[in-house]
């Protein structure tokens, strides 16, 4: 009887033991993540430090979340280089940049235009863009970018015999790293990973290789940014400020209060309300995007399947979708008396947006991978330069026919959306027009959402672009698509009536 207690006793405290270890190892990996999302805080906020006070750092003209993320990534690569050992939370950081983007376009999406112009801004009357052709302009970017893509890595693959094996379609990333930022790279190359698009190059290799074109893509968008904007400034006559700060106050850009919305001393935090908008309009969006999910999948058709992961993976643009539609309920909610207030407030909402941003884009470069790129840097330093380039000549003739009285500025907006991401845009736009006078940053904004509808066909050949047996056939209706868009912005050009002299 003493020895079956015996028996049972050390059953027991081995059980314990083990649940304890268990439970000290789940700890370990909840305290791993926690402290992966509070180093990117801390990162952040050196990166503001260095911004501020080293004159080199301040006048890149590169966003603090780049700063930081480059600096998170060369200690990383050291740490792991020394010690074998990754100071960051993989699965924390992909959820991070996945999550983010979707919560900042939601948040940009909500918010309400405001046409009264604002105090201290030029009376100067100037001739918009439609909204529809500054999108056009965009997404014909994105095609442009990744039809070079394409061709370079067709032509690398050919001429090179250690990059035989690389993946033409896989080209198609450069609009992604370029055009659409880090967030988005990385969740398309996730997606490659999964199909086995990149095999032959390592385990994540497609992630990291579009991650790699997008950090690249925000020393495009800074450096000969630098250099394009000195020359405007010389042709023009203007003085870029190179020492002073702005200071705070100088530029009152939205209403932190109107009117007619929820005052900030509430039952509830205003700034409560306005994540909770944002949260529920998430939940939305994932909710939609499973019933897609569950009608694809009971369809049975292959191809409609295969389309599954594209969704989730381009969640961004359906909750920017949501957001909109939400925002267009809620003004007749409010037009038609049963709603007395306006919830969704500006000023918070672009804190909102500018936060998850920032947070993303620190947090996908730090998942950069330098050493595991390989021979793969050879098609990476390749596609950026010509895309760089081409990006660049590209949009400079465009927004010359089609933004007449705001060129330079416009220019300068999209070569630094479309090389880094919307920040980097607005950033390159305040250095010839710090008072945001003409129209080019609400083209950013109102092209981006027209874009979310002409983007649509773009999700399906991105999604087809690697899969075998497709390049030809995608690559034909990247051309096409690119020459309708084209079409359609230059079409005051190809289609202007004559007019007779007074």
């Amino acid at each position: 009887m003493d020895t079956e207690l015996l028996e049972a006793e050390v059953v027991r405290r081995g059980l314990v033991l083990k649940l304890g270890e268990q439970t000290l190892l789940e700890n370990i990996n909840l305290s791993s993540g926690i402290i992966t999302i509070l180093l990117v805080f801390v990162f952040i906020l050196a990166a503001n430090i260095l911004r501020r006070k080293v004159r080199l750092f301040r006048r890149s003209l590169m966003p603090t979340a780049v700063i930081a993320g480059l600096m998170g990534l060369v200690i990383k690569e050291v740490v792991l280089a020394i010690t074998d050992f990754n100071i960051f939370n993989i699965i924390s950081l992909e959820s991070m940049v996945y999550h983010m983007l979707p919560v900042g376009f939601i948040a940009l999406c909500l918010r309400e235009r405001d046409y009264k112009e604002e105090p201290g801004q030029s009376s100067v009357k100037y001739k918009r863009v439609p909204a529809s052709r500054s999108g056009a302009l965009i997404i014909s970017t994105y095609l442009l970018q990744g039809l070079l893509g394409i061709l370079i890595s067709i032509i690398l693959a050919m001429a090179i015999p250690i990059l035989s094996n690389l993946n033409g379609g896989t080209g198609i990333i450069l609009a992604l790293g370029f055009g659409q930022g880090p967030q988005q790279a990385n969740a398309t190359g996730l997606i490659w990973d999964a199909a086995g698009h990149m095999d032959a190059w390592g385990t994540g290799s497609a992630k990291n290789y579009g991650l790699t074109i997008a950090a690249l893509g925000f020393l495009w968008a800074s450096i000969p940014g630098i250099f394009m904007i000195n020359r405007i400034a010389k042709r023009k006559g203007l003085t870029i400020n190179k020492n002073e700060f702005q200071k705070s106050g100088e530029l009152l850009s939205y209403t932190i209060e109107g009117p007619d919305e929820v005052p900030l001393s509430e039952s509830i935090d205003k700034f409560s309300l306005q994540v909770c908008m944002v949260g529920g309009i998430y939940l939305l969006t994932i909710i939609f995007i499973m019933l897609i999910e569950i009608g694809f999948r009971l369809s049975g058709i292959p191809f409609l399947i295969g389309l599954i992961p594209t969704f989730w993976g381009f969640s961004f643009m359906l909750a920017a979708l949501v957001a909109i539609i939400t925002r267009g309920v809620l003004r007749k909610f409010v037009k038609k008396g049963v709603m007395h207030r306006v919830y969704p407030n500006n000023y918070m909402l672009s804190r909102i947006a500018g936060s998850s941003f920032d947070l993303s884009i620190c947090a996908a470069l730090f998942l950069v991978s330098i050493s595991a790129l390989g021979t793969l840097w050879i098609p990476v330093m390749v596609i950026t330069t010509l895309g760089g380039i081409l990006t660049a000549i590209y949009l400079r003739r465009v927004c010359n026919h089609i933004f007449e009285d705001y060129k330079d500025e416009a220019f300068m907006a999209f070569y630094g959306m479309q090389t880094g991401t919307i920040a980097n845009g607005m950033i390159l736009l305040r250095e010839i027009d710090n008072s945001f006078k003409t129209p080019a940053g609400d083209d950013l904004v109102a092209g981006s959402a027209a874009a979310i509808i002409l983007g649509v066909p773009m999700l399906i050949l991105i999604a087809q672009a690697p899969v075998p047996g497709n390049l030809g056939w995608v690559t034909i209706a990247i051309a096409l698509y690119l020459l309708a868009l084209l079409a359609f912005v230059f079409k005051n050009l190809l289609f202007r009536k004559k007019t007779k002299k007074a």
